[in-house]
């Protein structure tokens, strides 16, 4: 009688592994320089920088005192609030049984780094909550906070975008460095837009059909001015109803997501500053109770709202796309 896997199934693996270890997938973050760096101030937990207001300019009148006016000023503030947090650990039973423990012990670092750098940019993305929850936001007499709604409610509309551009354009901001981060949803939106032939006579959207707007989180298109990025980061909104936007009216929405609008020009118009106070740190030691090694990343920072009248949000449903 022959050889045959049949009769000689012990000298089979019942299981075979890959050398290869599969990794979470992980969205790419968004491009440095979203905010004004201020993480050289010296010590404490809260800054406070100056902010100073117009001058008064008068009608002169002919041999006659001129008044002297005070120039208004206030003060912005930014706190470290965050201190966050990885752990791991490897034991040496582990270490000693595992054929991967050495790829696992050596992804750590790189792990902890991922996971602060993404809390960093949620915490970066969420400082619309400076924002008055249901308020307009007017600047200039123009809305800064609103909820999409101009065709279905919380459906985003190339409105939504000339309504941004408008109100960026009376709260005086310079046309450069004008940037929109939205939600996937919002995408996909804007590419059925593209599908359903809506910008057959703009030469700026030729080709969309085939391509989509969305290539590396990036938008391959500029709409009215605004370079588009995606992010699943995004602050939710539990429940908002604000009277605004280009629609003009009460609009509600349930389950939104924040899509920001901002002007990025440079450091004095950026709406958002931001302080690294401790940039990420890992501490390594062996466990001698507990036959083990330890690992334990740190970081700390804070966020602050520096130009609100750079910072438009437009609220969208957090499921509905066109």
């Amino acid at each position: 009688m022959g050889n045959t896997t049949a009769n000689q199934a012990p000298l089979i693996k019942a299981s075979v592994y890959s050398e290869m270890m599969l990794e979470q997938i992980n969205e790419g973050l968004l491009p440095e320089g979203l905010h004004r760096d201020v993480s050289d101030f010296g010590d404490g937990s809260t800054l406070y920088i100056p902010l100073m207001g117009e001058t008064v300019l008068r009608d002169y009148v002919e041999n006659s005192a001129i008044q002297y006016d005070p120039v208004d000023t206030g003060q912005i503030t930014l706190t470290i609030t965050e201190y966050v947090s990885a752990a791991t650990y490897v034991t040496n039973k582990l270490k000693q049984d595992a054929y991967k423990a050495a790829a696992l012990e050596a992804g750590i670092p790189s792990e902890h780094l991922r996971v602060i750098e993404e809390r960093w940019e949620t915490d970066l993305l969420s400082q619309q909550s400076k924002q008055t929850a249901s308020n307009r936001n007017a600047y200039n007499g123009f809305d800064h906070r609103w909820v999409a709604g101009s065709t279905t409610t919380g459906l985003i509309s190339l409105k939504d975008f000339l309504y941004a551009k408008l109100s960026m354009d009376k709260a005086q901001l310079p046309e450069n460095g004008r940037l929109a981060i939205v939600d996937p949803i919002v995408e996909a939106t804007l590419n059925n837009l593209v599908g359903a032939q809506a910008f057959t006579n703009n030469p700026q959207f030729e080709g969309l059909v085939e391509t989509g707007f969305g290539r590396s989180h990036r938008f391959v298109r500029n709409i009215y001015g605004f370079d588009i990025w995606v992010s699943n980061r995004l602050a939710r909104i539990a429940a908002e109803t604000i009277t605004g936007g280009p629609q003009n009216a009460s609009t509600a929405v349930t389950a939104g997501v924040a899509n920001l609008f901002i002007c990025n020009a440079d450091e004095q118009h950026t709406p958002f500053m931001g302080a690294m106070r401790q940039p990420p740190k890992m501490d390594g030691e062996y466990n001698k109770d507990f036959q083990r090694d330890e690992y334990v990343s740190t970081a700390r920072w804070g966020f602050g709202l520096q130009r609100p009248q750079s910072l438009i949000t437009v609220i969208t449903d957090d499921v509905l796309f066109a």
